[in-house]
């Protein structure tokens, strides 16, 4: 009997642990993969996803029972597309149109929010614009689906900011003294179930009620149709872009994802103020949002235009997708990324192999216009520099991408002649830096190490060579270039 009873409690045990698991994941449905019917929409197959010569916005992914919807801006409206391989997108219909009536609450545009799927049913919760909206320029607004292709707006779970904890022009009135329009805001609405919390949480970007700090606004809720507002989740420095907030749990810590590529971790469910901020990416990324595919955590974002299409210009608001990426953890917590599976298929072909080390000098391997580019840099005692240049003419060291490895002040410089970016870079004397550089269009996105990446837009391909150099005895292995 005794025997019996231990073996049940330890079954209730292991049953309750499986479920606290779970629940640090999405729900995802239960019932049988929906009937739709994707093939009489049209295909295109790429890396970075674009409609033409309209821009990709801010972009909104969700995984659902095998396919990758993501659901995007395109002006002021949701855009749709569908895959199941991450490479090969089909054009689904716009699954949000703006308002008619200079009174509508969402007739100027709608904007950024999340998908979450409940009790078989499918809901956006997105930001609505209107200046002429009396009760509030920005706003949270509802659709619904059962089959993520047709929505149905919900008019009555439109909500205001409350005016008492989150600022409402309309009840506390304006701020300019105070915070920049970018701030001025309550938008963005991100939806999930909190488990540690037993509710439904709303984050969104918003400011304090006096205008005094920018937020990551919280509403709670037991049925996803009546908010209760409560403190600030996170009360951040004006100089951070908090908008478009991302959020998921690892590591029993929270990670938010802010729309310039950087994140915060956050180990409770109270206020946090000023917390520790760090970048995940460096480049021309912006607004990335994930999704988990019960796998991996894949990430993508919009990589901005440039104003005249090419290098020297202007950056501007919207652009290409960016290449899908696996966001994870390392053993200390710090958010990475490498390329998934999926990209890397897309460059079957080798057209250019050398085996043995490289020196210092240019190379010509007749790069073609897609390619991808793996190495390894490997230092020979302690080199101050290292340079890795590609696309090169052979007549100006300018006329190329680069990316440049700095061992002595451990950085990364990755750019052009019209821009670069750098961030810290942990090296350690003797170790071998292993580089994928993927190289599609007008888009060059290098990873170092399957943990730090690079996003640049690349208008001027001028040449097609491979420049190599280094202060001291460094060589290049196993330089290998793979085309579509």
């Amino acid at each position: 009997m005794k025997k019996n009873i231990c073996t049940l409690l330890i079954l209730i045990l292991l049953l309750a642990a499986c479920s606290d698991n779970a629940n640090d994941q999405p729900e995802f449905p239960d019932e049988s993969r929906l009937e739709n019917d994707y093939s009489i929409y049209p295909l295109k197959t790429t890396v970075h996803y674009k409609d033409g010569t309209n821009a990709v916005g801010d972009v909104i992914p969700f995984y659902y029972q095998g396919e990758y919807h993501v659901f995007y801006l395109q002006g002021d409206e949701w855009a749709h597309i569908v895959s199941t391989d991450l490479v090969n997108w089909r054009v689904l219909p716009f699954a949000l149109r703006k308002g008619t009536g200079n009174n509508s609450p969402d007739g100027q545009g709608i904007w950024t929010g999340s998908v979450v799927y409940h009790d078989s049913k499918f809901y956006i919760f997105y930001t609505g614009k209107n200046t002429n909206d009396t009760k509030g320029e920005q706003k949270v607004m509802v659709a619904e689906s059962s089959d993520l292709i047709n929505w149905t707006k919900i008019d009555d779970r439109t909500m205001y900011a409350d005016g008492k904890i989150y600022w409402n022009k309309t009840i506390n009135g304006a701020i300019d003294d105070k915070q920049s329009y970018h701030h001025q805001a309550f938008r963005d609405p991100l939806v999930f179930f909190n488990h540690k919390d037993n509710k439904w949480w709303m984050i969104l970007h918003a400011v304090r009620a006096d205008g005094s700090r920018p937020v990551m606004g919280l509403y709670t809720s037991l049925d996803m149709k009546n908010w209760i507002p409560r403190e600030p989740w996170v009360v951040y420095p004006n100089s951070v872009s908090g908008d478009c907030p991302d959020v998921f749990y690892e590591n029993n810590e929270w990670y938010i994802l802010c729309a310039n590529y950087v994140y915060m971790r956050i180990d409770n469910i109270n206020t946090i103020t000023d917390p520790f901020i760090l970048p995940y990416d460096c480049g021309d990324l912006c607004v990335p949002k994930t999704m988990y595919d019960g796998k991996r955590r894949i990430a993508i974002g919009w990589i901005t235009d440039y104003e005249g299409h090419q290098d020297s210009g202007a950056g501007g608001w919207g652009g290409i997708m960016s290449m899908p990426r696996e966001l994870y953890t390392d053993r200390s917590g710090k958010l990475m990324q490498r390329p998934i599976e999926e990209v890397i298929g897309l460059f079957p072909n080798r057209i250019s192999q050398i085996s043995t080390s490289m020196n210092s000098g240019e190379y010509s391997t007749g790069l073609s216009k897609n390619f991808m580019l793996t190495a390894e840099i490997r230092p020979q005692g302690n080199p101050d520099w290292a340079e890795l240049r590609v696309c090169a003419s052979g007549k100006d060291d300018l006329e190329n991408y680069y990316l440049k490895i700095d061992f002595k002040n451990k950085r990364i410089w990755y750019g052009s002649k019209y821009r670069s970016y750098d961030r810290t870079f942990p090296y350690m004397t003797g170790d071998t830096v292993k580089i994928q550089w993927f190289v599609e269009g007008t888009v060059a996105e290098c990873f170092v190490n399957d943990a730090y990446c690079f996003t640049m837009r690349a208008y001027d391909k001028i040449g097609n060579g491979i420049v190599f150099k280094s202060n001291e005895t460094t060589t290049l292995n196993n330089l290998t270039v793979f085309s579509q």
